[in-house]
């Protein structure tokens, strides 16, 4: 029998019926489909907790791979990127802007230190205050020395180009091992650390013509090492120059 469309119809389903879409022929497309995948009617629900299942599986490890990444510049990258197509009010998009630049910065050094092999001597590291770009001394000082070595011109000149058009403020950081001082120059490795922080806020400021408003210096000397000074390998990775690109909220 052909459908009455000039009745009234309370309901969809009341329509549905009368176009020989009821209830029964609905069930019965769900029971095909529960024996396409093997299971009975009743137990059709499998079916969808198998989709959430499969679902929270990708989600985790979506996150597991962003946990792998954190610290890097990569993650940062990411992070900038998708808080950028969040969106969000002027201030915070201009934020999100100042976040994008940084992890830039840190991803560019992170390819210089590959390309040039530097990886013994350098890496970077960001968090929430800082981008953290450390340089082991034997590119930067001879033992004992405040004077720049030839080699240290060309990373130290890496980041001054990547730094200079930012207007972040620049902490650096002198570290040594825990061998006292021979000469007269110094009368403490303190003193040591702290000339070799100006040695390298010197350059910036003299060569890569940057102001030295952003600049201030540190030296901690031997106390705040990375690791025990028990061998001449960890003693050379405890002496170290650390630049710290502050992050701006």
């Amino acid at each position: 029998m052909a459908p009455d469309f000039n009745k009234e119809f309370e309901t969809s389903d009341d329509f549905l019926g009368e176009l020989g879409v009821g209830e029964e022929k609905r069930k019965i497309t769900r029971e095909e489909t529960a024996e396409a995948y093997g299971i009975s009617f009743e137990m059709e629900w499998i079916i969808h907790y198998a989709n959430l299942v499969t679902i929270l599986m990708f989600f985790f490890m979506i996150l597991y791979a962003f946990s792998t990444m954190a610290g890097s510049a990569n993650y940062e990258k990411a992070m900038a990127s998708i808080q950028k197509q969040m969106g969000g009010d002027s201030a915070q998009l201009q934020r999100i802007e100042k976040q994008e630049k940084e992890a830039e910065m840190a991803y560019a050094m992170e390819g210089y230190i590959k390309n040039k092999n530097l990886a013994e001597f350098a890496k970077v590291e960001t968090d929430a205050q800082r981008v953290k770009i450390s340089l082991s001394n034997p590119i930067l000082f001879d033992l004992g020395s405040s004077n720049l070595k030839p080699d240290a011109v060309p990373a130290l000149k890496e980041i001054g180009q990547l730094i200079k058009n930012m207007p972040n403020p620049v902490i650096v950081d002198g570290h040594t091992d825990n061998i006292p001082v021979s000469g007269k120059k110094f009368r403490s490795n303190f003193e040591l650390s702290a000339a070799r922080a100006f040695s390298v806020i010197r350059y910036f400021i003299d060569s890569e013509k940057i102001s030295p408003e952003r600049f201030t210096a540190f030296g901690y000397g031997e106390f705040r090492p990375l690791y025990d000074n028990d061998t001449e390998a960890h003693r050379a990775m405890n002496r170290r120059i650390e630049i710290n690109i502050m992050r701006q909220k």
